[in-house]
């Protein structure tokens, strides 16, 4: 980028040592990079960096153009304008995407469709993938979870959490698995390994069944197993479904999976368990048989977030809750341990979904 950026500027402002000099340096990179591409094997070092838009550009090259012109007015080499707007235009598309800590606890859901996605970040490093998708319906764990992950800076998932096996939960964990490293992956206890796919059944090793009360801490965060249903207990495959809360300081988030039997599959909780801001993923993305309104009572949330709005046909279900729907983008929240920050991308417009149309359609 740098290369063809200085080029323009030679062409133009007639700079030829330095452009030369990049160009000598860019043609070096790109092949030091397509080395590295060939002997990286599955390619887990690869971090895309979404596209800066038009404006870094835009002002890099008007400030170069400008600088040159005041410059040669007063007898002077352009070549300074050219490299500080060259050094700007770097730091503008690469450092809001460094992957520095944040002693927060993030957790976003991902818009998959029908079925699931979440990105639990810790304070201070370390990442957990909730589910990833299917893979049946446009492979979202390829198209989806994947870019979102590398925007983020994220190179490695510490652990992946598969609710239970059903394909529009696992279905993208092939994807994740093959493209960066994973440290562990939970399933419910009493259900094997191969019941995820392939790509589960061979990482035997990495592969941890969990049940009620299992624990795991990061930073000042910690994620506890609320409810496993045991195969002998249980025939429904929605109903062994890995039910977790995500706790830091006050804040919790409840991540119900598929479970239909309602708040019974939560546990009991301490009157101080009780106290502080609470998030609610309704159970089964929303549906309306999935009794969202004894969740609703038994959480008494801050805010629910559902893929969509089929429980709600009867009206806000709880008038004081806010209220998200993924079907109108990912929904993001941040916590230090007691405020909670909520924010929700837009919904793409029409132009973008036709940018954004694979080659086969």
């Amino acid at each position: 980028v740098t290369g063809a950026f200085l080029g323009v500027a030679e062409s133009v402002f007639s700079v030829e040592l330095l452009g030369g000099a990049v160009r000598i340096a860019a043609r070096i990179l790109c092949d030091s990079f397509f080395v590295l591409a060939r002997v990286s094997g599955n390619g887990s070092g690869f971090v895309s960096l979404p596209p800066p838009g038009i404006a870094a550009p835009i002002v890099c090259f008007g400030t170069a153009a400008f600088g040159s012109l005041w410059l040669r007015s007063r007898g002077r080499e352009p070549w300074p304008a050219v490299a500080v707007a060259s050094a700007v235009f770097l730091a503008w598309i690469h450092v809001p995407y460094a992957a520095l800590p944040d002693y927060r606890l993030t957790v976003t859901a991902l818009n998959v469709g029908k079925g699931a996605a979440h990105v639990i970040s810790f304070p201070g490093g370390g990442h957990m993938l909730v589910d990833c998708g299917s893979a049946l319906r446009g492979n979202k764990g390829e198209r989806v979870v994947l870019p979102y992950l590398r925007g983020r800076g994220i190179r490695r998932i510490d652990v992946l959490v598969l609710t239970h096996p059903h394909e529009d939960h696992f279905g993208g964990a092939k994807a994740v698995l093959t493209s960066m490293p994973v440290g562990e992956i939970w399933i419910p206890e009493g259900i094997p390994p191969a019941a995820f796919g392939e790509a589960v059944r061979r990482l035997p090793d990495r592969v941890r069944p969990k049940s009620r009360g299992d624990r795991y801490g990061s930073g000042e965060a910690e994620v506890i197993v609320r409810g496993a249903g045991k195969a002998g207990e249980l025939r429904e495959t929605n109903e062994r479904s890995l039910v977790l809360e995500i706790r830091h300081g006050s804040f919790s988030a409840w991540l119900p999976g598929d479970v239909e039997r309602g708040p019974s599959a939560w546990g009991e909780e301490t009157g101080e368990e009780k106290v502080g801001k609470r998030v609610l993923f309704l159970p089964h993305h929303g549906s309306p048989g999935a009794k969202p309104e004894a969740w609703i009572r038994a959480a008494f949330p801050n805010a629910v977030v559902s893929q969509n709005s089929n429980c709600f046909r009867q009206g806000n279900l709880l008038p004081s809750v806010l209220s998200f729907f993924l079907e109108n983008g990912a929904v993001t929240m941040r916590s230090d341990g007691d405020l909670i920050f909520i924010e929700q991308d837009r919904r793409p417009n029409l132009w973008e979904l036709l940018l954004r149309l694979p080659p086969e359609v």
